[in-house]
């Protein structure tokens, strides 16, 4: 028994850190953001906290082969592809600029743990 929970221990431990390193890896996130729209092979993103009286431009980001979409925490173990992402849920996008002047997706990691949209 004693055994069990040790392994289960390293585990979980194994898991977070592989998620900070992964995290501290891609630090140059683009702010969380929320997916507003999934539409083809684009993602369409907005803010999180909406003041009524300002306007938001809505950030359009095209999703490729190359890009790595995977979820953080418990959420990893339901996202691990374009299919998985899902109007409303939380996420933080790291993404470069093509010579066409288009938002190319690196990664998106989806990070809210609840979502029921």
């Amino acid at each position: 028994m004693k055994l069990l929970k040790s392994a289960i221990l390293s585990i979980i431990v194994v898991i977070v850190v592989w998620n900070a390193i992964d995290f501290i890896r891609y630090s140059n996130f683009d702010e969380k953001k929320k997916i507003e729209e999934v539409k083809g092979d684009t993602l369409v993103l907005t803010v999180l906290k909406v003041e009524p009286d300002a306007s938001y431009m809505l950030l359009e980001v095209k999703i490729t082969d190359e890009t790595k979409i995977s979820g953080f925490g418990p959420k990893a173990l339901f996202v691990n592809s374009f299919e998985d992402l899902k109007k409303g849920q939380k996420v933080r996008g790291w993404y470069s600029t093509n010579t066409n002047n288009e938002n190319i997706a690196e990664k998106v990691v989806v990070y809210n743990l609840f979502n029921f949209h």
